[in-house]
């Protein structure tokens, strides 16, 4: 098993061959669809498919499906298995939050298959309470440079106002994210 610790797109690697046994084109392909922010090219997917594979996390084994061109599929290993969830119940980080946010929505599509809805409402009730807490530092600072760029007009930009608003809205679309994701979990058949 590797001593170092593995990268945001390793881990993601990991948990799109958690959902099923992929190949590198279908890992590619995933990133490709315009669903997420991330792209991920042939060239950074297939050396961390090697990197994991050496290293122990996913074992790979040919499929002659194609007789022409046979690929290579991927499954977990259980060190793959054990990374994965561990990351997997890793609260996110408030900063940077925009990439944190979108790991996190990839983190609950991987976890809410892999782990007990025990573990993944302990996850979504840490978020949101990291959540919370970023909203109430965010209102205490706001206030006063609200009042500082009224007072001053060489701050008092649209553009000033427009980032201010828009880290609001993010903080407030993921809070109700959380708790849909929350609420659903819980009212979802066992």
């Amino acid at each position: 098993m590797s001593k170092r610790e593995l990268t945001t797109l390793e881990y993601v690697v990991l948990g799109l061959v958690s959902l099923a046994p992929q190949s590198g084109y279908s890992i590619v392909s995933f990133f490709e669809d315009g669903s997420y922010s991330w792209s991920a090219s042939p060239g950074s997917i297939y050396p961390i498919l090697k990197r994991l594979e050496t290293n122990g996390f996913i074992a790979g084994e040919l499929e002659m499906e194609y007789e022409t061109r046979p690929r290579k599929m991927y499954a977990l290993t259980e060190d793959g298995t054990i990374a994965l969830d561990e990351w997997l119940r890793e609260i996110p980080k408030m900063r940077p939050f925009y990439q944190e946010r979108e790991v996190a929505l990839l983190r609950f599509q991987f976890m809410e298959r892999r782990l007990p809805r025990a573990e993944t409402l302990k996850w979504l009730d840490g978020y949101l309470d990291a959540v919370r807490y970023a909203s109430s530092v965010q209102q205490v600072y706001t206030e006063p440079i609200k009042k500082a760029m009224a007072d001053d007009p060489a701050v008092n930009s649209i553009h000033t106002h427009l980032l201010m608003e828009n880290y609001i809205m993010e903080i407030n679309t993921l809070r109700t994210w959380l708790e849909l994701a929350r609420t659903r979990l819980i009212m979802q058949p066992v």
